[in-house]
């Protein structure tokens, strides 16, 4: 029986590695390898039930350069292989969820409003009038002494 693997998401530098009680119960926090050039995108990757081969293998705190691989075979079962500088660990796991961080580019996409000044200085007017003792009396007429 042969099977594939497919890279899921390569960690760039160092990444944090936590082991939790519960439905995620194995979580690698870094940034994403993209590419050159390319700005530093954070991202983790989330195991739902995962074992590990062997009652004393452990995953350590810190790695280096990380990358999850996805093993396919005739099976179907969620096998994947975290390789790093340190260590190269296979692992079987309910679920993989990866997150990514997605502000830089949404920010990028959609530009900021553009206010006019005039627009500004009146609100900016308005609300230092309303700031005096009695103002916002004298605006809104008598309906506002309640």
């Amino acid at each position: 029986m042969r099977e594939s693997m497919r890279e899921l998401i390569g960690f760039d530098g160092t990444v944090e590695c936590r082991t939790e009680s519960g439905p995620i119960n194995l979580v690698l926090r870094g940034f994403e390898r993209i590419g050159p050039g390319a700005p530093r995108t954070a991202a983790a990757a989330l195991f739902g039930a995962a074992t590990l081969p062997t009652s004393d293998a452990s995953v350590p705190a810190q790695l280096h350069g990380a990358s999850v691989l996805e093993l396919q075979d005739a099976a179907g079962e969620c096998r994947y292989l975290i390789r790093a500088q340190e260590l190269q660990l296979e692992l079987q796991a309910r679920s993989l969820q990866l997150h990514r961080e997605t502000g830089a580019e949404l920010f990028r996409a959609v530009p900021p409003p553009r206010v006019p000044w005039r627009l500004r200085l009146g609100w900016m007017l308005l609300l230092a009038v309303l700031r005096m003792p009695g103002a916002a009396r004298l605006l809104l007429g008598r309906g506002a002494q309640r």
